[in-house]
């Protein structure tokens, strides 16, 4: 039988079992702060920028309504790793 690098290379070992709900926790925590940056951004061009003021009424508002739903998913977000860290028990 001829010898290949093959033959040295250790197997894998097992990944170890990972909590779901710090999984969950991570990801959750993850979209809220990408949400939060967009949320920030979206403040910004609402309250400092010129193109903001130049946009018709039905625009600014349908953005004033879209920041305000953004800060209610964060909300969220926020509410529900709060409740998968401290679980209540039924």
């Amino acid at each position: 039988m001829i010898a290949t690098a093959w033959d040295t290379v250790p197997e894998k070992p097992e990944p170890e079992p990972v909590d779901p709900t710090m999984e969950l926790i991570v990801k959750l925590n993850k979209e809220r702060l990408e949400l939060s940056e967009k949320i920030e951004k979206l403040k910004l061009f609402i309250t400092t920028t010129y193109i903001f003021r130049k946009l018709n009424y039905g625009h600014r508002r349908l953005l004033e309504d879209q920041l305000v739903a953004m800060n209610r998913y964060e909300q969220v977000l926020v509410e529900r790793m709060t409740l998968l860290n401290n679980p209540i028990q039924d």
